[in-house]
């Protein structure tokens, strides 16, 4: 991973000494040609009054360095280890594609999966530590409400919520292979390509063209087709208050918010004129350095830089996205680092992400793999109608 100035080598070398950097999963979901990983299929679920509903609701406000955000839930997603006085049983089940959701004694959905973490592992909620995929270790974690923080009710003069994840809630990689190009409808499309990406089809439930090798057939992917994010987090219901969203990807989305020619001159050759219309999409860097969203214009501010106290760009790992493999920085108030849409614009297989403390121009490899394991936490952000 790199990071934009170029005097900025001895504070980050001290900074990463304190990071303990975790692998990912590549979201959690089966890849491509096959494997041992399964799909996520939410059950049904219950009306708003159970507390397991994935339904609309607000549930609070949150003020952090003096801006006050909604909070509220919707959707739901396996986030927290399994208590240890609660039983699962397996008989009373249910069962789509791949995956299966089975009933806790406290009457809660859990999903079982292997636990993936990378060294150096991190520690559960429960203060127990996640096991390496070696040890062939599998735990249940309970299917609940996700939180989101409200940025803004009118996204870009849509007069529609911007929701953004309070939480990690899976991982992986950006794009499958940093080095391939691939041609699409005529065009070249590089490995940064958010429209093309891996992550977009996750996000979103979609297919998405990957090749290989220079020499190598291109081929769609649909592991995620019809059963990505989107369709796993949300009922039909849930699915239409979610706004189809333009998502823009063009040069100036991948500059901060307070200087559209920070670096390069403004200029970006991987940054696309076209905006693509999304349910569930990843913030682009000028929106993670939104002021008017909460979060601070300064790309380079940081939890700890004897400024701030607390970042509103910093997200921690549920204890789901932990055993799959998410990064998680043990350092208390600090979290995970998240990928952010835009593609870095001094090459063609690097993609932007915000750091572990809140710092948003570093990048990373866009298939950058630890062990095996796919780099990069994912953080979602949709829009729904006010």
């Amino acid at each position: 991973m790199r990071k934009e100035s170029r005097n900025f080598c001895a504070a980050l070398a001290t900074r990463l000494a304190a990071l303990a950097f975790g692998a990912a999963l590549i979201f959690g979901m089966a890849a491509c040609g096959g494997s041992d990983e399964q799909v996520f299929v939410i059950p049904g679920k219950a009306s708003q009054s159970n507390p397991s509903s994935g339904a609309y609701a607000k549930i609070g406000t949150q003020t952090i360095n003096g801006v006050e955000y909604d909070l509220v839930t919707f959707g739901l997603w396996p986030q927290t280890i399994k208590a240890a006085n609660v039983t699962v049983n397996d008989s009373e089940s249910k069962i789509v594609g791949a995956f299966t959701y089975c009933k806790g004694s406290d009457g809660q959905w859990y999903v079982k999966i292997k636990e993936r973490a990378c060294p150096p592992v991190c520690k559960y909620s429960d203060g127990t530590t996640a096991k390496e995929s070696s040890a062939d270790s599998w735990k249940w974690f309970k299917v609940e409400p996700i939180k989101w923080r409200v940025l803004t009710t009118n996204y870009n003069g849509t007069g529609k919520k911007l929701l953004f994840a309070e939480s990690v809630l899976a991982n992986g990689v950006y794009y499958d292979y940093k080095s391939v190009n691939r041609t699409i409808g005529g065009k070249t499309i590089h490995p940064n390509n958010y429209e093309h990406s891996r992550v977009r089809a996750f996000l979103n439930g979609l297919s998405y063209q990957r090749k290989a090798s220079a020499d190598g057939q291109q081929a769609a992917c649909d592991d995620f087709l019809g059963k990505g994010f989107l369709q796993t987090a949300f009922t039909a219901e849930e699915l239409a208050i979610i706004a189809d969203t333009s998502v823009d990807n063009g040069k100036r989305s991948t500059f901060p918010n307070a200087n559209a020619k920070q670096w390069n001159n403004g200029e970006n050759p991987y940054a696309s004129d076209t905006p693509t219309t999304d349910k569930v999409f990843l913030l682009s860097l000028q929106e993670a350095t939104t002021g008017a969203y909460g979060f601070d214009e300064d790309y380079n501010a940081y939890k700890g830089d004897g400024t701030h106290n607390e970042s509103a760009r910093i997200r921690q790992a549920t204890d789901y996205a932990r055993a799959s493999g998410a990064n998680q920085n043990e350092t208390e108030g600090l979290g995970g680092w998240w990928w952010q849409r835009s593609p870095f614009y001094g090459d063609d297989f690097h993609a932007r992400y915000a750091d572990r403390n809140g710092d948003s121009f570093y990048y990373a490899i866009v298939s950058e793999v630890y062990e095996g394991v796919g780099f990069g936490d994912i953080v979602p952000a949709l829009c729904v109608e006010n």
